[in-house]
């Protein structure tokens, strides 16, 4: 029968197993955020826009997923691009193509969201550490070594909890928008002002 692992290492791998997990949690959420990112496209290409979108998403990596997040939380001026009739939108399009633009912006305050970013870069920049530095030169038979590992992933834990309770419900919202969007009676409605007749000044 093996020995039985000391306490201090039991605590310290709990540790590590746990902040991991919450990284991973972290990292899909950004992920699925960064499929968020204001788009510009032909309504014919635009389909297969966000397919090729979802497919680069699925491979960020948690600092990528970061840096695009940042990216698209941070562009105020996605609008004003989109409605620059000084250059060309995209490349040459028919005529009568139909060109879809969207995107969204979040009521943070720049410094707010300067301060989410730079907690987010931060704790990537952790991640990585942790899982290619610190747990290979770790000695786990180290008391000392494995409490001062424990209570700093706690510290960096509670860091991970509070920014996911921040972005998570973030991303609630727009899933339940997108299921309005696509719901029967939104659809009925977006048709129906299509196909109603303007009424006449009078």
């Amino acid at each position: 029968m093996p020995p039985s692992c000391p306490s201090h290492a039991v605590e310290a791998f709990y540790a590590v197993g746990r902040n991991v997990v919450h990284f991973q949690r972290l990292e899909q959420i950004l992920k699925r955020l960064a499929l968020l990112a204001p788009i510009c496209a032909p309504l014919s290409t635009l389909q297969s826009a966000l397919e090729t979108r979802k497919e680069k998403s699925e491979w960020l990596t948690l600092g990528n997923a970061v840096k695009k997040w940042i990216e698209s939380a941070s562009d105020k001026k996605w609008i004003e691009r989109a409605y620059d009739t000084t250059k060309p939108l995209l490349d040459e399009q028919p005529d009568n193509e139909i060109i879809v633009s969207f995107g969204f912006e979040l009521p943070w305050s720049p410094e707010y969201l300067d301060q989410l970013s730079a907690e987010l870069e931060s704790l990537a920049q952790e991640r990585n550490s942790l899982i290619h530095l610190d747990l290979a030169q770790l000695d786990f038979e180290d008391e000392a070594e494995c409490i001062a590992l424990s209570v700093r992933l706690n510290a960096q834990n509670d860091r991970i909890i509070r920014i996911i309770e921040v972005l998570e419900p973030t991303l609630t919202r727009f899933r339940d928008l997108a299921r309005m969007m696509s719901s029967d009676e939104m659809i009925r409605k977006i048709i129906g002002s299509v196909n109603s007749e303007p009424k006449a000044n009078e």
